[in-house]
């Protein structure tokens, strides 16, 4: 969502603290690296590709407000991995729905789970 995203022409880079970013960058290369190691056959067997897993949880991660990247970095663990393809509860329940052919709604934008998070400052995150 653009929520998440820093303002035009700023990135990642610019606002955190220089080893803080280049920490970060390394971990994510690690993760890069240790990605098709930690997806299950499974996971393999319905065409999930490693590149194309990460670029879907972490792409574009350097545009990203610190807050988002922190909940993206805490969901890339090789348990989270391992478990994706399980759906969450709202999925479910959304496909469940579905099946039945009962109509469904969002409760909030998008932009309305944006605010909170985006209105902490650095300190906070």
């Amino acid at each position: 969502a653009s929520c998440q995203m820093l303002p035009h022409g700023e990135n990642l880079q610019d606002v955190l603290p220089q080893e803080l970013y280049r920490r970060l960058k390394r971990h994510l290369d690690y993760i890069k690296l240790m990605l098709p190691h930690w997806m299950t056959p499974d996971q393999r067997g319905k065409g999930l590709y490693a590149d194309y897993l990460f670029n879907a949880i972490a792409g574009n991660w350097e545009r990203k407000r610190p807050v988002w990247v922190m909940l993206m970095v805490n969901s890339l663990t090789e348990t989270d991995i391992r478990s994706r393809g399980v759906p969450v509860l709202d999925l479910y329940l959304a496909q469940e729905a579905e099946r039945m052919k009962k109509r469904t709604g969002a409760v909030e934008r998008v932009e309305e789970q944006c605010h909170p998070l985006n209105g902490l400052n650095f300190s906070q995150v």
